[in-house]
């Protein structure tokens, strides 16, 4: 690795506000840039560090931009997210989401982090220790509509993967029996969350289900990635409409500089949305951005 060019490419990578010929540039200089450790920790734009294994391309992003391929989702989070917050992330994989929250909410607030697979999960830990956090808790489960075992898909345990699938094999080479549970039975045990992420490839249904009580009974502001690989056709996009308007909720497209109401998810090639209940204090969070 040559680190001058590394430390020059990360540095324009960061910082340029420019998007355009960024990806060409780190093609073009990767072979030069890549540390020959994979598992290395470095720091993030966010006064963080995180410890990732760069053969997962989505660490190597982390890893050059210092910021999370959804970086419109983050730039709208550092505004909604404030001191004293309590925030659940639900399949924070090896805490990126987990860390940034932590940071937002200050000493006055919470995380809560869900993490099923064991390799992934001690990737987490060994990140919020990096970091000296004291207002997270890290929790080695999964959630879903009941509690049970159930086996959890993807390629390669040290890889991380935050594609690891509860419900679509795909091919995937590799297995884990891993432990679930519900929100609503967690939410007697656990600090009642104002904001939930929910990123859990496919089993986006069944955690919420398992949190119908809790989310028709509170008005939680939930930001959900809702069109993943196997969320793909109509059948399924109908079903997430139906019952997240069954909830009370309404869905909401992020876009780079608006938020914007989604009647069908057909309709868009977007991943990731706000579910917001009107009327309620979460509303008035993401009606500055409201188009």
């Amino acid at each position: 690795m040559n680190p001058q060019l590394n430390r020059f490419v990360r540095s324009y990578l960061w910082r340029c506000p420019i998007t355009e010929g960024k990806s060409f540039l780190l093609n073009l200089t990767r072979d030069w840039i890549i540390p020959e450790d994979p598992v290395i920790t470095f720091e993030t734009k966010y006064q963080f560090r995180l410890k990732a294994n760069l053969a997962n391309p989505e660490h190597e992003y982390l890893y050059f931009y210092g910021t999370h391929d959804e970086r419109y989702v983050v730039t709208k989070l550092l505004k909604i997210i404030k001191p004293g917050d309590i925030c659940w992330d639900i399949g924070a994989n090896i805490g990126f989401y987990t860390c940034f929250l932590a940071s937002r909410v200050e000493s006055s607030g919470a995380v809560v982090a869900f993490e099923p697979a064991a390799c992934t999960y001690d990737y987490l830990n060994e990140n919020v220790s990096l970091n000296r956090f004291t207002n997270v808790t890290v929790v080695n489960k999964g959630l879903g509509d009941k509690q049970e075992q159930r086996q959890l898909h993807y390629s390669e345990a040290g890889l991380t993967e935050g594609t690891a699938s509860l419900k679509y094999a795909d091919g995937r080479a590799a297995s884990e029996r891993v432990a679930l549970d519900t929100i609503d039975n967690l939410i007697q045990e656990l600090p009642i969350p104002d904001f939930i992420k929910i990123d859990v490839e496919g089993y986006q249904l069944e955690v919420l289900r398992g949190g119908e009580h809790f989310l028709k009974t509170h008005a939680p502001l939930l930001m959900a990635e809702l069109r993943d690989v196997g969320a793909a056709n109509r059948a399924i996009f109908e079903e997430i409409e139906n019952y997240v308007a069954d909830l009370g909720y309404q869905l909401y497209k992020i876009g780079k500089y608006s938020i914007q109401r989604c009647e069908r998810l057909s309709d868009t090639t977007q991943r990731n949305f706000f579910l917001v209940k009107e009327h309620s204090d979460a509303f008035s969070k993401i009606l500055p951005w409201l188009k």
